[in-house]
């Protein structure tokens, strides 16, 4: 099945980390496009996934089951899972409203969640 989310959900390895960067407005319809990624970031078996939200303008139920389930596939198979910003105000609220914000390791950047 083709990504509806195109290019604004993509992966690559970086500095040895998987980084999977989510751009735009992530929505409920666009949930499924992290599946084949978290696939890929097993299949390389990297030690670290980053998850980039920094040019995530808005998300909603659909971006936080794709990152909780993420993070339970990355806890299964012993793997880190980190979720990188600055964040944008409505992905703070996610969190905040939802009160996952516990559940994740956050980076302040892309660039510290490398190091």
């Amino acid at each position: 099945m083709p990504n509806r989310a195109g290019d604004r959900v993509t992966g690559r390895v970086e500095r040895g980390v998987f980084v999977v960067e989510a751009v735009g407005d992530i929505d409920s319809d666009d949930g499924d496009s992290f599946a084949p990624l978290w696939d890929e970031a097993g299949a390389l078996g990297l030690a670290v996934t980053v998850v980039d939200l920094s040019h995530v303008d808005f998300g909603d139920s659909g971006l936080l089951n794709a990152l909780l389930g993420g993070r339970a596939r990355h806890q299964r198979e012993g793997r880190s899972f980190v979720v990188a910003g600055p964040l944008s105000g409505p992905v703070v609220r996610l969190f905040s409203i939802t009160g996952t914000q516990e559940y994740f390791d956050f980076a302040d950047s892309l660039d510290d969640a490398l190091k």
